[in-house]
């Protein structure tokens, strides 16, 4: 019984990998492998293939044991790779905003969850990517806007609540429509003045929205270390 140690995609492409790397193309690794291209495709796309296949593949990319996808050894190694590989273009990420830090960002996919975001945020600030189209644009804007003002209205009744949800809703399903997601992220930081003497300082939660094209998935956002309110 075979059994795949890594996930998939992982594995077809670091086959993917090992085969640019030896300088190979679809094409010959199939003729090495007495192969037809569309196994090699689909490996290399992450969907099942034979044992046979694989094990023929594995010897063709230079593995000395035809089963070395399936050995606990292999996958540790692989995992190890990508691991250190992220690490290191997070780091250079890093090293190009010396003056940002990183916070975790989630997909805002609901009216509600707009609607809680404008609730306990103090300030916000908006990103709308530059490779999303002019009409995708104009909506994200008005989105936007809508939180914003919706975060200058101090009390509400439920009612005007779940009016408020259900537009914000409609505009994101607009959003997805055309291509676009929204993220949010939210950092709590105390500001004071220079002249404040022994005043305490102003807690204050200060949201961040960011409309991205929907192939670009997100889990952190970049943002200014300090920041000064106008």
């Amino acid at each position: 019984m075979n059994t795949t140690l890594l996930d998939p995609k992982t594995l077809g492409f670091w086959a993917r990998c090992v085969r640019e790397a030896q300088h190979l193309s679809q094409e010959a690794l199939a003729a090495n492998s007495s192969v037809n291209i569309r196994t090699v495709q689909r490996f290399e796309a992450g969907q099942p293939i034979n044992v046979t296949s694989r094990r023929l593949i594995a010897k063709a990319l230079g593995y000395t044991n035809p089963d070395i996808f399936d050995d606990p050894k292999f996958m540790e190694n692989v995992l190890e790779f990508f691991d250190s590989l992220q690490a290191q273009q997070q780091q250079d990420l890093d090293d190009q905003h010396p003056d940002h830090v990183r916070i975790d960002a989630q997909a805002l996919v609901t009216g509600d969850a707009a609607a809680h975001f404008a609730d306990v945020v103090n300030a916000v600030s908006f990103t709308i990517d530059p490779a999303l189209t002019d009409e995708t644009k104009q909506l994200a804007a008005s989105f936007c806007d809508y939180v914003q003002d919706l975060m200058d209205v101090d009390d509400f009744p439920v009612s005007s609540r779940l009016g408020f949800a259900k537009d914000l809703n409609g505009i994101l399903e607009e959003l997805r429509e055309l291509g676009a997601s929204v993220y949010s992220a939210t950092r709590d930081r105390k500001f004071r003045g220079a002249d404040w003497g022994d005043k305490p300082s102003w807690d204050m939660t200060v949201g961040y929205l960011a409309i991205m094209p929907a192939d670009r998935e997100l889990t952190q956002l970049y943002i200014p270390r300090r920041m000064k309110l106008a």
